[in-house]
């Protein structure tokens, strides 16, 4: 069999998508760093802001608890329902 028999089929790629969802998730890494900054920096900061109490919690507690576990499961949602 010659190699000229052999049909060829080219396939149409989709490169905008691939690069909205690469997008997406450099987005979403760049989230989720910025998340795993806020309590270092929030401790740090003057006035010890982290320390604030809010139903007898502080703001520290309520970030890693409850704000950030979340903000972090919407944006890892949201970067992958842009594949």
């Amino acid at each position: 069999m010659s190699s000229s028999s052999i049909p060829i089929r080219t396939r149409r790629c989709a490169i905008i998508p691939v690069l909205m969802a690469e997008r997406a998730r450099r987005i979403a890494v760049v989230v989720l760093v910025l998340l795993l900054a806020v309590p270092p920096l929030a401790t740090a900061l003057p006035g010890s802001p982290a320390s604030v109490r809010v139903a007898g919690i502080t703001l520290l507690w309520w970030y890693v608890a409850f704000a950030g576990p979340l903000t972090a499961v919407v944006v890892i949602a949201l970067s992958r329902l842009v594949r």
